[in-house]
């Protein structure tokens, strides 16, 4: 009985300062959340994926980051291509081949620099960016999975940590990341809710000793809807995203 019990005990290390909190279980997950301000804990999940900041195809190590403001005006509040940020066509262009895909049938996805005022006026100021000007979101579904190629090759691939920074996060134990392992759940985890001062929060995990197939993202409200958020007397949470940041992409 007492080995069985001590098999169960899953041993966590918390870290506290400034609002944030950093979690770690040795024996297979590093969790990096954060509410405030987040940038340092930002810069720790960076570390994790580790060096180099890979902008071009062609890499095996190192990680990826994906910010949206080089995102085209042509493609700004328009719909984004499932695969705006890997495509394989002969002419596409390098700096946008990095690996991260989205499934087409769950939502529409866009790259907004209004705060998506042009979907929903009355959400619109909720929103604030992290870097830049112009943030993402699925404006009409809440659930959706985000997935992995070879950078600039329609190749399936795997990654072991995957982080998102979020706008305007009211409630905890709502909006979340799942991730896969093909059709094994790694695990349910929620992105903390924003703390007095600051709109950000951010969600980081690595795995050390599983594979990523796909993220799925999930978050309480559609901005399509046209609702207020729940902070200005509506029913639902409604956030958007900013930074995405994965390690490099590897052939499954």
């Amino acid at each position: 009985m007492k080995k069985n019990i001590a098999y169960l005990i899953i041993v966590a290390f918390i870290i506290s300062s400034n609002g944030c909190t950093k979690k770690v279980n040795d024996d297979n997950i590093i969790i990096v959340e954060a509410t405030g301000d987040i940038s340092s804990k930002v810069n720790d999940f960076r570390s994790i994926l580790g060096l180099p900041l890979n902008t071009l195809p062609g890499s095996i190590n190192g990680r990826r980051e994906i910010n949206w403001d080089g995102v085209p005006s042509e493609f700004v509040n328009q719909s984004l291509p499932v695969d705006f940020f890997n495509p394989t066509t002969t002419d596409a262009p390098q700096a946008r081949q990095r690996g991260l895909i989205y499934s087409a049938v769950t939502g529409e996805f866009r790259v907004s620099n209004n705060g998506f005022a042009n979907v929903n006026q009355g959400a619109a100021t909720e929103f604030t960016t992290f870097s830049g000007d112009k943030v993402f979101a699925n404006i009409s579904n809440n659930l959706w999975d985000a997935g992995f190629q070879v950078a600039g090759q329609a190749v399936a691939a795997t990654v072991k940590g995957f982080g998102i920074v979020f706008s305007d996060v009211d409630l905890g134990n709502t909006n979340s990341l799942e991730f896969f392992n093909e059709n094994k759940s790694l695990g349910v985890y929620f992105v903390p809710a924003k703390t007095t001062g600051s709109n950000f929060s951010f969600l980081g995990v690595y795995f050390k000793n599983e594979r990523v197939t796909r993220v799925r993202v999930t978050h309480d409200g559609k901005l399509s809807d046209g609702q207020n958020d729940i902070s200005n007397g509506g029913t639902k949470d409604l956030v958007v995203m900013d930074d995405f940041l994965y390690d490099e992409p590897v052939k499954r």
